[in-house]
């Protein structure tokens, strides 16, 4: 049977006005997905005030969120070891300010899924998503003909509606939510493509299908959770060994590799041009410091840093232009050492170990929603170096997920 999850956790004791405090508090967390979500100028003035309400809020319902937080210690492990080895880094006090952020991400996704059920999370994520569609459609500049929306570049358009492609499509099916929400999430669907059509980002277009794919795969097989009909997951294992085979023999008909062809799918460079000796040079910064790593921001010192200097030159880039390794793994041994990649790593078998049992058992739209981007943001981490970036509503949204399976543990 599915199990049901309340949307409301209680608190000790009734205090009075509660219900309002809890509507306020709720819309804390809109705000919250909305300032993750986006980047803006001066958004800290927003990012900082919240981050710290909702540290206080974490000990005012302690009785509540540190049993979940000692139930999912995976989840601090990265944090507590950059906070640990923050006097060893290049700028200890950059590398101290980095590990709080990082262990603040983890606290407040702990409070979120202690507050709010993984509906309310995922309709709170369509609300925050949409509303930057929105602006995006009437605010936007143009690089090149390609649409930017309010973020920097189209690629960071493209990135960013596929979370709101993945939550229009989960709500427009979700036959919990009332019919005038279906709808609304169905039109929101419609803007997040034609947006990832307008960016030109190949890679955001590649992987908004593969969402759909997921989406309607993960459906039909897991949408009820342990209550799926037997032959349905016998039908769905057929299919998954044929694709399997299929792609097997693709793989033997071609001289690419798998990670080659992966990056032609994403738009990027077969060949590896430059992202090779990009990662050269990732792997002789790791050899520097292979225990602790330089810290965070401790590497990408332009004025400080003459092995910087020669990757902007090498590279193109201007000194005031972000840069980095173009892989999450390699960017967290630079800055983490080869520790932290296997933190990292043990987190992430974690989390998704808990996600995936949490879909199979209980099924229903959430869920799929959460594992769907899990499974992007995994892909995007092999292209991209944002995957233990504090304060990124995707990222939180993988922790989350996991934090449920403590909140409402799994019956055997």
């Amino acid at each position: 049977m599915t199990v049901s999850l309340s949307p409301h956790l209680p608190l000790a004791a009734p205090r009075p006005g509660l219900a309002r405090l809890q509507r306020v508090e709720r819309g804390l967390v809109l705000l919250w997905f909305i300032v993750t979500f986006t980047v803006f100028r001066n958004d800290e003035l927003l990012l900082y005030p919240l981050a710290l309400y909702f540290t206080v809020a974490t000990l005012r319902d302690r009785h509540v969120t540190l049993p979940l937080l000692l139930r999912c210690w995976p989840l601090a492990l990265l944090p507590v070891w950059a906070m640990f080895t923050a006097p060893l880094a290049v700028v200890p006090a950059e590398a101290l300010r980095g590990a709080v952020q990082m262990q603040l991400t983890v606290v407040i996704s702990v409070l979120i899924a202690a507050w709010m059920s993984p509906r309310e999370v995922l309709l709170t994520a369509l609300a925050a998503t949409g509303f930057a569609g929105v602006l995006s459609l009437f605010i936007t500049s143009y690089h090149d003909g390609a649409m930017t929306g309010i973020f920097a570049h189209k690629n960071m358009l493209g990135a960013k509606m596929l979370l709101l492609w993945t939550a229009a499509l989960c709500v427009a099916l979700d036959g919990w939510v009332r019919l005038w929400l279906r709808l609304l999430a169905a039109a929101l669907a419609g803007l997040a493509l034609m947006l990832i059509l307008a960016s030109q980002s190949a890679t955001a277009l590649v992987l908004a299908v593969l969402v759909l794919g997921l989406v309607m795969g993960f459906v039909f097989l897991w949408g009820r959770g342990a209550d799926a009909p037997p032959d349905r997951l016998a039908l769905g294992l057929i299919l998954a060994g044929l694709l399997t085979g299929a792609i097997a023999t693709g793989l033997a008909l071609t001289a690419l590799s798998p990670f080659e062809l992966l990056l032609g799918a994403l738009g990027k460079s077969t060949t590896l041009t430059g992202r090779t000796e990009l990662w050269a040079y990732a792997g002789d910064v790791i050899a520097q410091r292979p225990v602790a790593g330089h810290g965070a921001r401790g590497f990408w010192r332009y004025e400080e840093n003459e092995l910087v200097r020669r990757i902007f030159e090498e590279f193109h880039k201007s000194p005031k232009q972000v840069f980095s390794f173009h892989n999450s793994f390699y960017e967290i041994g630079v800055h983490h050492g080869l520790v932290g990649i296997g933190l990292t790593v043990l987190m992430l078998v974690w989390a998704v170990g808990r996600l995936l049992a949490q879909l199979v058992r209980r099924g229903g739209m959430p869920f799929v929603f959460l594992m769907v981007v899990t499974m992007v943001e995994l892909i995007r981490a092999m292209v991209e170096s944002e995957l233990t970036r504090p304060f990124v509503l995707a990222h939180m949204l993988i922790w989350i997920g996991a934090v449920y399976a403590s909140k409402h543990p799994l019956k055997r």
